[in-house]
């Protein structure tokens, strides 16, 4: 009966630790260092380590502690590294500590966020003529002759820029600026919008009074709407320069060396904590009431399971990386159009953990890639399979149609038959005509007959 009443008890208690040991593998690398932080002044037990320290403090003087280490090793994986792993790094200095402007900051941005791979594409054009001050330096009808994308690619490619920061970015002129800016707040004031609509040329001349009689609003209040439109800034990329340090940075980095492609993970800035030697030794003092040594042992437990679950989050993060890379080792090396489809089941078998942890420590993490930064659940394409029994991501897949297109001649397009009789014949891909009628949608590219140009 002894024994059952012990069981019970340990139940909830692992639970509650293995539930924090979750908690922190689905962290982003910012909610990880608040998590460090909210733990570090919970638990007086706990300290940072100090880059200058070497000696490590001892552990709990109780046979217990064994108890929950060996817990957490039955879900840890076989291999990994811990959070300060000892090992001999080539110089990536220039990779960690990369400088970034406005273009390479917006060009992070559509890395991480809900671009396909055909808008990256475009993207990359649209940025390329956005200046130093955040505006866009050429019309989108110049963009459209120079880059062969259709209009109405572009501008729908803009408008997902102009919603990336800094606000007002990608604007055509100071009225869509702040307008955009305006947009991105969360407080609306209607007048405000009419103000910078409909009488922007009074606004530039400061005729306030005839704004006011055209809006029928006191003179006040039109000064006051107008002192706001003054807070927001007419030069969004003024702020970035050849030597700003992007403050958004990736988990793991993926670097080429001679011995390949190598995986380190971005430790910089995340604390190194561990046990403080001073609550073990009082611990273990005989003249500590009871009451004492209580709560200080409470807080060790605690204390270790929390540097434990920290280390495997690390060590599952490096693992799982380097499965990606393994997989989709053609990528790293050739960039989009060689993505393969993965699944979560592959790399968890091959890191020898379950499909929930892959899942949860690729959540809310990217990977620095030759390529760009991307998210991790980018490495997980859903795919086509190919003649020959391989298969090919949907997204090569759409960068192929996209590129068939922009090579077509003009005053003949090609239809979508014709696009599925080259995938076969050129590329070995098998694909029905209506899949590639609903790719082309998505790549927001029109019918063959709406892409025609007179001779």
């Amino acid at each position: 009966m002894l024994e059952l009443k012990q069981t019970q008890k340990l139940i909830p208690i692992l639970t509650q630790q293995l539930q924090q040991a979750i908690r922190l593998l689905q962290l982003s690398r910012l909610e990880l260092m608040e998590a460090i932080e909210q733990e570090l002044k919970e638990n007086p037990v706990l300290e940072v380590k100090e880059s200058e320290d070497i000696e490590e403090p001892s552990e709990l003087p109780d046979e217990e502690s064994e108890d929950i280490a060996e817990f957490l090793e039955r879900f840890s994986p076989s291999e990994g590294i811990t959070i300060r792993e000892e090992r001999e790094y080539p110089d990536y200095e220039n990779i960690v500590k990369k400088t970034y402007n406005l273009r390479d900051y917006l060009r992070w941005q559509v890395g991480v966020s809900d671009f396909d791979s055909h808008e990256r594409v475009v993207a990359e054009w649209v940025i390329e003529n956005i200046d130093d001050n955040g505006y866009l330096a050429y019309s989108l009808d110049e963009i459209a002759k120079t880059s062969e994308f259709p209009l109405e690619t572009l501008e729908k490619v803009l408008r997902k820029i102009q919603k990336l920061d800094p606000a007002g970015v990608g604007a055509r002129n100071l009225q869509e600026c702040i307008l955009i800016q305006y947009e991105a707040q969360e407080k609306k004031n209607p007048l405000f919008e009419v103000i910078l609509s409909s009488h922007f040329d009074l606004l530039q001349k400061n005729n306030l009074k005839e704004i006011a009689k055209k809006t029928q609003y006191p003179i006040e209040t039109i000064r006051k709407i107008v002192n706001l439109i003054k807070e927001f800034d007419p030069k969004p990329g003024r702020n970035f320069s050849d030597d700003y340090t992007s403050y958004v940075v990736p988990d793991v980095y993926v670097a080429k060396t001679e011995d390949g492609f190598e995986v380190f993970l971005n430790d910089e800035d995340i604390p190194d904590v561990r046990l403080n030697r001073y609550y073990i030794e009082l611990y273990s003092k005989k003249n500590v009431n009871s009451e004492t040594k209580k709560y200080i042992k409470h807080k060790i437990r605690q204390g270790e399971w929390f540097i434990k679950s920290l280390q495997q989050r690390q060590r599952t993060l490096y693992l799982t990386a380097k499965s990606i890379v393994k997989f989709q080792e053609a990528f790293f090396e050739g960039g989009i159009k060689h993505l393969k489809p993965l699944i979560l089941r592959d790399v968890a078998q091959d890191i020898g953990v379950h499909e929930s942890t892959v899942s949860r420590i690729t959540t809310n993490k990217y990977i620095s890639t030759p390529h760009g930064i991307f998210e991790m659940k980018f490495f997980f394409p859903t795919g086509i399979e190919k003649n020959d029994g391989n298969v090919l991501s949907t997204d090569v897949v759409m960068v192929l149609i996209s590129e068939i297109i922009h090579k077509e001649d003009k005053t003949r397009p090609l239809t979508d038959d014709r696009i599925v009789m080259i995938l076969r014949d050129e590329h070995n891909i098998r694909i029905a005509r209506r899949t590639v009628a609903k790719y082309r949608e998505i790549l927001n590219i029109l019918s063959s007959k709406d892409r025609r140009v007179a001779s």
